[in-house]
């Protein structure tokens, strides 16, 4: 049974959101909850949150079709037009639009239902209970990103109930298999691509407002992302029995290889939207040391006692280099059996400015060993979008109502998502989910113990309520 939660509207001379009254000179502050039952619209958000982690939805094999299925009823049930589009067997993508004058051109809010794999035995809760526990919702999926699926689909919901006159469409996509490849969104791309024709702006998973002991010190907005460039590497050499060594075995050869890769320093490369992000960053340094490196990050990267002490910043390390991490090694399943093939998995980060291509040219100088296949199982060119839009601005608007003082800053993300795909298509994407979270917090997605706090549902459906309401 779906309890629905009635939400309160105050009526007022003008049956509009508060920011919206504010175009006619009234002084209201767009701030203060004071149209809408907040406290019943989180608690729908929340609900919808434990009823997606109660799908199961690992990927492989995702089985996305009964979220996309299970939002559509939602939605329909408030009178929204929904599509469920098919991906592949077992898999599809839900769309879903509210339709505004057309004086502007569209938003898109893409969320992904698909999630990784969870050890039961590691975690505390069943990891597909949706469990409330000291305030947090538990489950795999809770942060990425079947929580900002709730919001967003609970934003949908609101906009419709309170029929807030929109200059924009809003669409809302949750798509399938962002985790294992992007065939969801990329279907979209190439098979529907006039569903989204026209959209100016996305919203979509990315950075987050960043916590570090027990403060809030900033919004980050993901304008730019390095690419995945995924390899596996495979080395040939003669089989043999484990008692009698072979110098030149598959696995020998790989482990040479490997030892000159992992010796590998990339280049250092600022890209101008990570030195942006750091210059805004700079003035709320209490350390002067910081502040300077910050306000010139390429200038402090050329100096080598200060670049030695940045890049120890594993964060900003990434965003300043190709990054390559061994993720996986493969001989033979017999100890006593010299394989002839063996192969490792290879997870390369591109910057901005580099290649699929060019990158493994250089790797293949670096590995030294012709005979060393390189077969690339996903490869994509960095994408980014400028930090100087509209949608940026009602962002930076509402973060400064809210928490006056801390910076909004243009990020770089070092990982991939689906923005790249729409990114391709002229539409501007931002990775942001305003949910207020530290390094504890963050390293549980795709960890042990995922969880979302209730406040945090609550605290991101009202902050997208409101920049939708300064982009309108």
């Amino acid at each position: 049974m779906h309890i629905r939660h009635s939400f309160l509207v105050v009526v007022l001379l003008l049956s509009v959101s508060p920011c919206r009254a504010a175009d006619i000179d009234l002084s209201i502050d767009c701030s203060i909850d004071w149209t809408i039952d907040w406290k019943g619209a989180q608690a729908e958000a929340v609900q919808l949150l434990q009823e997606l982690i109660r799908l199961n939805t690992t990927n492989p094999p995702g089985n996305e079709r009964a979220a996309a299925l299970h939002l559509q009823k939602l939605l329909e049930a408030e009178g929204i037009e929904t599509r469920v589009l098919d991906v592949a067997p077992g898999r599809a993508n839900l769309y879903a639009r509210l339709k505004g004058d057309g004086s502007r051109r569209p938003l898109i809010l893409l969320s992904h239902t698909d999630v990784v794999m969870a050890e039961p035995e590691r975690w505390s809760v069943p990891p597909f209970s949706g469990e409330i526990r000291n305030g947090f919702v538990y489950g795999r999926g809770a942060s990425d990103m079947k929580g900002t699926a709730a919001v967003h689909v609970t934003l949908m919901r609101l906009l419709k109930r309170l029929n807030v006159p929109l200059k924009r469409d809003v669409i809302l996509l949750a798509v399938a298999d962002e985790e294992a490849g992007g065939t969801g969104a990329r279907s979209i791309i190439e098979n529907h691509l006039d569903l989204i024709r026209g959209a100016e702006f996305l919203l979509n998973e990315g950075d987050v407002a960043y916590v570090k002991n027990g403060k809030l010190q900033q919004y980050g907005v993901d304008v730019m992302e390095k690419a995945a460039l995924w390899l596996r590497l495979t080395a040939k050499g003669p089989a043999g029995h484990g008692s009698i060594p072979l110098p030149d075995s598959s696995v020998n050869r790989l482990l040479k290889a490997l030892e000159r890769l992992r010796a590998w320093e990339t280049p250092v490369r600022v890209p101008a939207e990570v030195a942006e992000g750091y210059r805004v960053l700079a003035s709320h340094q209490s350390d002067p040391v910081l502040r300077a490196a910050y306000t010139d990050l390429e200038k402090a990267l050329n100096d080598p006692v200060r670049r030695e002490k940045l890049l120890l910043d594993r964060t900003l390390n990434a965003q300043v280099r190709e990054t390559i991490t061994i993720t996986g090694l493969h001989g033979s399943d017999k100890v006593n059996v010299i394989p002839g093939t063996a192969w490792a998995q290879i997870d390369v980060r591109l910057l901005p400015g580099e290649t699929p291509a060019g990158f493994i040219a250089k790797l293949r100088d670096v590995l030294a060993d012709p005979g060393i296949e390189i077969e690339i199982l996903e490869g994509s060119t960095p994408t980014g979008s400028s930090a100087n839009t509209a949608l940026m601005s009602a962002i930076r608007k509402v973060a400064a109502r809210r928490d006056p003082g801390v910076p909004v800053v243009p990020t770089m993300l070092t990982s991939s998502t689906d923005s790249a795909k729409f990114r391709s298509v002229g539409i501007t994407a931002y990775g942001f989910e305003p949910f207020k979270m530290d390094d504890g917090e963050l390293d549980r997605a795709h960890g042990d113990d995922e969880r979302l706090s209730v406040e945090n549902v609550g605290f991101a459906l009202q902050f997208l309520y409101e920049v939708l309401m300064e982009l309108n």
